[in-house]
């Protein structure tokens, strides 16, 4: 039987593929356009083309398969159509879940974001912490509206279970949804000179090959109807720089823009975005995100995941010298 895999071509999905398909599993892709992925060209990878959207394009590429990783969304903080979020993130999750059940698929992982966890206070948050703000962004709005979906599913007897990733570093070709990893980039070419707010904020910074394993293990291990925060090493932003700093041997002065500069620099290119259609590099949003504190708590799926969180050091080592190699 084969392990069918929604968003493929995204950060996540690219480096699960290509690690299941060293395990020599029979690996379904859906893909709305081929990939040029050379690592995909192997011959148990299948490319089904189709979209989540649709749902008669899902059933030929559940065929055969007994397990799914469903991580396609629409995973930005902007679009010119806003009904994307809703269209992609929650109908399409709808979608493969009921053709994944209808097949008698046996075990779905469903991925969403530590986004719909919320900011932290005192300490790290965990899955069954309340959530003590809104949400920023439709984003974040739509992902938690598709865990409902996915825990309803799992009332029905699906067997799918939730994974919270937060803000992933680590090898990987730019998809727009590895920022960390681009900042690391940016700030090695000296592109990247600033430091939002005062740079105290915390965040969670999980290593790629961490959550991709995080993933496999959910496959085998995770319980149905149950969500796991798949975290990282929880520092301020400015002891992330500082850890860039030494690993890329890079020294540049960043300035501390003060929140409210940033906040009209994002009014402005949102204004921009929906005048031009160009993606904006920063959103009011955005700004918002980094005047809370983002901590987590990954004790549950390192508990019954077995889940481990890479030394931060060691990740942004790593990562600096995949830069060097694949992006200079």
């Amino acid at each position: 039987m084969a392990i069918l895999i929604t968003g493929s071509t995204g950060y996540i999905g690219s480096r699960l593929t290509v690690q299941l398909a060293k395990q020599d599993e029979v690996i379904h892709l859906l893909c709305r356009t081929p990939p040029s992925l050379p690592e995909f060209h192997k011959a148990n990878i299948r490319i089904f083309k189709g979209d989540i959207t649709d749902p008669e394009s899902l059933k030929p590429a559940m065929e055969n398969v007994d397990r799914v990783y469903h991580l396609a969304a629409y995973a930005r903080l902007w679009a010119k159509d806003p009904s994307l979020f809703y269209k992609l993130n929650v109908k399409g999750t709808d979608n493969v879940l009921a053709v994944a059940k209808a097949a008698g698929v046996s075990k779905v992982v469903y991925t969403s974001t530590a986004g719909v966890i919320g900011p932290s206070k005192d300490r790290p948050m965990s899955e069954t912490d309340p959530r003590i703000t809104g949400f920023f962004n439709l984003y974040e709005s739509t992902k938690s509206e598709a865990e409902s979906v996915a825990m309803d599913y799992a009332k029905q007897g699906l067997a799918v279970c939730v994974l919270n990733p937060s803000r992933i570093y680590g090898p990987g070709y730019d998809t727009g949804s590895n920022p960390i990893t681009k900042i690391v980039e940016l700030y090695m070419k000296g592109k990247w000179k600033v430091i939002p707010g005062s740079g105290e904020d915390i965040g969670s910074y999980p290593f790629i090959d961490d959550v991709v394993d995080g993933h496999i293990s959910a496959m085998e291990k995770g319980r149905a109807g149950e969500r796991y925060i798949l975290g990282g090493v929880n520092v301020t932003f400015n002891e992330l720089i500082s850890v860039i700093k030494k690993y890329s041997g890079v020294e540049k002065r960043l300035r501390h823009v003060p929140f409210f500069a940033l906040n009209a620099l994002g009014y402005f290119m949102l204004w921009n975005a929906r005048i031009t259609g160009k993606y904006p590099m920063i959103t009011p949003d955005w700004v918002a995100k980094y005047k809370y504190h983002w901590a987590l708590d990954s004790s549950k799926a390192m508990n019954e995941l077995g889940y481990r969180i890479r030394p931060l050091e060691e990740g942004i080592r790593e990562t600096v010298e995949w830069i060097r190699h694949n992006r200079e």
